[in-house]
């Protein structure tokens, strides 16, 4: 079947492109210019477009996940040219896996109605000089076209493996990755939620090798707090615990938000959302500050970005967990303003802000882990000054992260401190932060 011919034919197209994109910084839609171009001049070359061709057409696109709005710019594109000369497909002959590629599609392409007949062969003949150093390798492709025989894929040239491009998260035990959580300062709230989450995998894995019915299950999350709170060093850890579990086979974050998602113009944020989409199968999909995605006008892209969204989430439910992160008001309304997500989304995390203690907590930490050390009067002063903060904090406190950019201030005050006093220093001098260090006035060190 046609359908069945693209599939083989397109088997690792989207990760081709990723990687060309990556290492060579070609835009994407030249690729995609260059491997429509090649089905619309192998489906045409003998005169007419049949059925199948068409059928076989569709398919490909599909598989690529193009919009039919994609199509029709990509088509606009191909009728704009002087001549359908090949010529055109400059990057399938300067990337000998992406030229092998088009020939595999551009030969499905000629198969798709059964055969190739004299003026398919001619084409596909010329195109494989085209496109391949070796000659031996066109039979190879169409023999493996037509069902016969393998076929080892290529890989771009420099690209690394699928799982070094987004990460790779070593082997650890549940007890390690439950360890990673409940070293985080606070979140109590969160490790309960967390903790009963992996009792109810645990419980439905043994129901399954029992052979009980088992109910559904939706690991898409909600996480609603401000900046700062934690969400994205959670949803790290929680692809840690599923690949422990072994819901997720990598479990690797990949992180985006609106940017990340929304093209420029018809066709493009289909295309790019389901890339992003790609990326991260098998793992989490961390979108941030989500319903920025609402309400960007009549010209705007981003409802179709969700609407990529929830049906990449149903296609791939068995390989991808959707983390959506941001204010809580808004994240209700995000939430609400689509039955899709608003059936896929049901489990919930409010990240509470941190208290002063907290946060005073999160700076020793900091300290530790890069070799500093508190002096008591700048613990004294980080105290009170950090406990006034909460109590005087709205939306949009930076909690955490508040708590990073002060740490980081202080270290470069520190640096000026001690440049001016001498040239020589103690271990014990270059490793402690003082309050003056944090801001504090000589008033306040006084009183500290």
């Amino acid at each position: 079947m046609p359908e069945t011919l693209a599939y083989r034919c397109t088997q690792g197209a989207a990760e081709l492109m990723h990687g060309l994109v990556a290492s060579e910084g070609i835009a994407p839609l030249d690729l995609d210019y260059e491997l429509w171009f090649v089905v619309f001049l192998s489906s045409r070359i003998d005169g007419g477009l049949s059925e199948r061709e068409k059928r076989y057409a569709r398919a490909v696109a599909a598989q690529l996940g193009w919009s039919s709005a994609h199509e029709h710019l990509l088509d606009g594109r191909i009728m704009s040219q002087p001549s359908y000369d090949l010529s055109a497909v400059r990057y399938g002959r300067e990337h000998a896996a992406w030229g092998e590629l088009l020939f595999r599609v551009a030969v499905g392409a000629a198969l798709a109605d059964g055969g190739m007949n004299y003026e398919e062969e001619i084409f596909i003949e010329n195109l494989a000089h085209e496109l391949l150093s070796d000659q031996g390798r066109a039979a190879e492709v169409i023999a493996w076209a037509q069902g016969r025989g393998e076929l080892e894929l290529p890989k771009v040239e420099g690209e690394k493996p699928a799982d070094s491009q987004v990460g790779e998260v070593p082997e650890e035990s549940l007890e390690e990755c439950l360890d990673a959580l409940n070293s985080l300062v606070g979140l109590d709230s969160i490790k309960k939620e967390v903790e009963k989450l992996v009792s109810y995998i645990t419980i439905r894995k043994a129901r399954e090798e029992h052979s009980l019915q088992v109910l559904g299950m939706s690991l898409h999350m909600v996480f609603a707090g401000n900046p700062g709170t934690g969400k994205t060093t959670v949803g790290r850890i929680i692809g840690r615990i599923f690949k422990a579990l072994g819901v997720l086979e990598k479990g690797h974050l990949v992180e985006t938000d609106r940017l990340g998602l929304v093209g420029q113009f018809v066709g493009h944020t289909a295309k790019k959302t389901d890339d992003v989409v790609r990326s991260a199968l098998d793992g989490v999909l961390f979108i941030d500050e989500a319903y920025a995605l609402l309400g960007g006008g009549e010209n705007d892209f981003g409802q179709e970005a969700i609407d990529t969204l929830v049906k990449r989430m149903e296609d791939y439910r068995e390989r991808l967990v959707v983390v959506v992160a941001g204010y809580p008001d808004e994240m209700d309304e995000f939430i609400d303003s689509n039955p899709g997500l608003h059936s896929r989304f049901n489990l919930h995390f409010d990240f509470e802000d941190y208290s002063g203690e907290q946060l005073l907590g999160i700076m020793r930490i900091l300290c530790d882990k890069n070799q500093y050390q508190l002096a008591a009067d700048a613990e004294a002063y980080l105290e009170k000054s950090l406990a006034a903060e909460v109590e005087s904090a709205g939306q949009g406190f930076g909690n955490g992260r508040h708590v990073r950019n002060l740490f980081e201030s202080a270290v470069r005050a520190q640096a000026v401190r001690l440049a001016m006093g001498g040239d020589q220093w103690t271990k014990e001098q270059l490793k402690e932060l003082v309050a003056r260090d944090f801001g504090a006035s000589s008033e306040v060190v006084g009183e500290a």
